[in-house]
């Protein structure tokens, strides 16, 4: 008996794509503030390695203010701050943390052994030394200098200078086991807690089960897309987009976007292959998720103009973004109480595509407080 043809792929444009995308991430229309949390949730997080870029990508999606975004984090505890895809920092709802941290506990980065022999550690010594900051956050609110103070104690002096020069690298996985986030700044110095006691709750998640649901977000919002796009979105652990697809597999439709298979989720192939495509201008904070979240740029940007937009050092400008594709770059200052906007367009902005570049400007203002806005556009 033959096996059954695996159904067609469903054709859609670019178009529609991008439509269906600006959708899931609240860009075609923002949220209100109560759903604060949710949005975020939905697309997976902020990046937030710059906090103020983070609090804009909230912000231009929600209709909030930054001290909204800050009361959450520090105050109700409902958004969390913490190491997570790339090894970047991000904003995601806290009840979501148990699922990221379980999804990353065997989907990282390789631990080398040329990064060991460079920081003169040993495995068993990492290792230790990993369990050993989660043991010393045990209920403590400490800044990087008490954490190193405690830690190190009673241990060789070696340990001490490799939390002083490489605490990042340190820190990173201890947060990936879920030992580790964020806590209130303490002044100038940033603080760390342990989230199993700093949150209000917390839960034991399968990690084969917390990938494919991670995996099962991630196409919801950025989709369609493909597992090379997730592993890149994740942080290119080897295998890690095979085994998010396999534990999908019953849940994917293909899709043909022009020539390029991808997959979206089956729940959302009638959604996407009917999305209505409307005229749409947004101004995007530097990292945002909208154009962090597949392998390549090249359906977004065009090649001549890729590197305004991925720059050196892992930057990623703040964009101008027309009908879903980056049109140029922008930049802001605050002056007393008026935002200054510089757009710096790929070529000449239509008429109403300037209209809206100002009010897109006028409602970042907003949500940073400021009551006037100067748009430059030449």
């Amino acid at each position: 008996m033959k096996a059954k043809a695996a159904a067609a792929a469903l054709k859609v444009s670019w178009a529609q794509v991008h439509a269906f995308r600006l959708e899931r991430h609240h860009l075609a229309q923002r949220a209100p503030k109560k759903d604060l949390i949710r949005v975020i949730g939905e697309i997976g997080g902020v990046q937030a390695q710059v906090m103020s870029a983070a609090e804009l990508q909230a912000g231009v999606r929600v209709e909030c203010k930054v001290d909204d975004v800050r009361e959450a984090l520090w105050k109700r505890k409902t958004l969390v701050k913490t190491w997570l895809m790339r090894g970047t920092l991000h904003l995601i709802p806290a009840e979501d943390l148990p699922v990221f941290t379980a999804a990353m506990e065997t989907r990282w980065m390789r631990l080398r052994n040329s990064w060991l022999k460079f920081v003169q550690l040993t495995e068993p010594e990492f290792r230790n030394l990993i369990e050993a900051i989660g043991e010393a956050l045990d209920g403590q609110i400490l800044t990087r200098e008490e954490l190193i103070s405690k830690v190190a104690k009673g241990r060789p002096a070696h340990i001490r200078e490799v939390m002083k020069s490489g605490w990042g690298s340190i820190l990173k996985p201890v947060a990936r086991r879920g030992l580790l986030c964020f806590g209130p700044s303490r002044g100038q110095s940033v603080t760390f807690v342990r989230p199993q006691l700093w949150l209000d709750s917390w839960r034991e998640v399968d990690p084969d089960q917390a990938l494919i649901e991670v995996a099962r977000r991630y196409l919801s919002a950025y989709g369609p897309a493909t597992k090379e796009d997730f592993a890149r979105w994740w942080g290119n652990w080897p295998g890690v987009g095979k085994a998010a697809w396999a534990g999908l597999a019953g849940e994917l439709a293909s899709v043909d976007i022009e020539g390029r298979s991808a997959n979206v989720l089956a729940a959302d192939a009638d959604r996407i292959q009917r999305q209505p495509v409307a005229p749409s201008v947004q101004l995007l904070p530097a990292f945002d998720p909208y154009v962090m979240g597949h392998s390549s740029r090249a359906h977004i940007v065009e090649a001549i103009n890729l590197s305004k937009v991925s720059r050196t050092a892992g930057w990623i400008s703040a964009v101008v973004l027309v009908d879903g594709r980056v049109a140029g770059t922008w930049s802001h200052v605050a002056r007393k109480d008026t935002l200054v906007v510089s757009i710096e367009p790929f070529q000449r902005l239509a008429a109403k595509t300037r209209i809206e570049v100002r009010l897109r400007a006028e409602a970042i203002a907003q949500t940073l407080g400021l009551a006037k806005t100067e748009v430059l556009i030449p």
